[in-house]
Formats: structure tokens, sequence, C-alpha cells
């Protein structure tokens, strides 16, 4: 009987430990990225960009993705259905965008509880500081306070990989994210004004002509004076 006295008060004391623990899970990490906030912004301000780092993405490669809202910042809203556990179902939608400097946004993981992500950008030197953070309520239970101490450790390290992976995208890509190709540009309404494209040959004679230089009237005149006066 002493062996269940002892489980009974270990039990006990890992109940009393639950309540110890803080009501919202939480976790954080950052990575340098070697180029400025106004290139690193759009990888994480449009949810079109989102599966060129995510970590979760390659745990399934066919799970559906949809987006409602607007293409980018606040109120955009990417959906996603895995038959992946490790995936699920959920949702995610920008509440707060501010160019360049932070992003705030709502998960909803249906059954398994919603929670909070922020993005914030900070300058340093000549690229960025990225910090990815989460939390989630946990709620009074001590069971589900000792899960929120394994739900930050389990996402911190999908954080850590995705900074990762966004470190390596940002770096290596030449031009900046969100740039319409071809293919995706808006083509020109009635109120659309497009630049006009000039002829190599017409840049040319532009700048010639502004380069003429106007006659010198004064000379002209003096002479003219000299005819004047000769006998």
């Amino acid at each position: 009987m002493r062996w269940l006295l002892y489980i009974l008060v270990f039990l006990a004391l890992l109940v009393l430990a639950g309540f110890l623990f803080p009501r919202v899970a939480t976790t954080e990490r950052s990575v340098y990225i070697a180029e400025p906030p106004q290139v690193v912004f759009p990888h994480l301000n449009n949810f079109r960009n989102f599966n060129q780092w995510s970590p979760w993405y390659q745990l399934d490669p066919q799970a559906e993705y949809t987006y409602e809202g607007f293409p980018e910042g606040n109120g955009a809203v990417m959906k996603w259905h895995s038959d992946n556990p490790s995936v699920g179902n959920g949702s995610q939608t920008i509440t707060a965008s501010e160019p360049y400097s932070h992003i705030a946004m709502d998960l909803d993981f249906g059954a398994q509880g919603k929670a909070k992500s922020e993005f914030k950008l900070q300058p340093q030197g000549s690229g960025t500081n990225v910090t990815w953070s989460f939390s989630s309520e946990m709620g009074g239970s001590p069971v589900a306070r000792w899960m929120g101490l394994l739900v930050a450790k389990m996402v911190g390290k999908s954080y850590e990989e995705g900074l990762q992976k966004l470190k390596t995208v940002v770096e290596s890509q030449d031009g900046p994210a969100g740039s319409p190709s071809t293919e995706d540009a808006v083509p020109a309404g009635p109120g659309t004004i497009e630049p006009e494209e000039i002829d190599p040959g017409m840049e040319n004679e532009i700048i010639e002509e502004d380069e003429i230089e106007e006659p010198d009237t004064d000379g002209d005149a003096l002479e003219e004076f000299e005819k004047e006066e000769q006998p």
C-alpha cells in the first residue's frame, strides 16, 4: 500500500505544480536576415508567400489551401485542410499590419483551440531581426497548463525551422516578394496610365536637343555694328 500512497502524492504534486504554470502558453524565436525590412516584410504579409518557407508545408504538400479577404495585409485569410494530423485543419487571419515592422494574426485550429501569432521586424545594421511569437490561452485546468508547456516547446521548434527557411528564401531571392510576374500582372484599365516607351534612338535625339546651345545674339549684334562702322 505504501507504493500506492507514493503514487497519489506524486500525482498531487503534479496537479499542484500545474496550477503554478501560466494560463497562457507562450514562445518566441528570432533570426537575423541579411536584408532590410522592406524586403522581408512581403514574405510575411502575403499568405500566398507563406508556403515558400512554412515549417509545416513539407509535412503534407497535398494539403488544400484557400485564400479569402484581401490579398495581403489586414483582413487577409488563409485556410488549410489536411488529413495529416500534424497539419490538421485551421485558418489564420491577419488582424494588424504595420508596414515593415509588425504583423499580428489570429489562429483557429478548430477543436484544438485558438491562438495568436505575431511577427516583429527590427532593423539591425543593413539587415533585419525577425521575431516570431505565439500565445495560446490554456485555461485553468492544471492538465491543460502542463500541455501548454509541451505546445510551447513543439511550436518553438517549428518556428525555428520556419525562420531558418525564411532566411534562406529571402537572402537567395532575386527580387522583392510579391512582385507580380508578367502572367499575374493586372491589365491596364480605363483609368490606368502606363509609362510610354521611348525608342533608344528617340531618347538620344531628346538628349541631343537638350544639349543644343542658344545662338550668341550679342556676338551677332557686335558683328553687325562693326560692318556699319566700316567706310
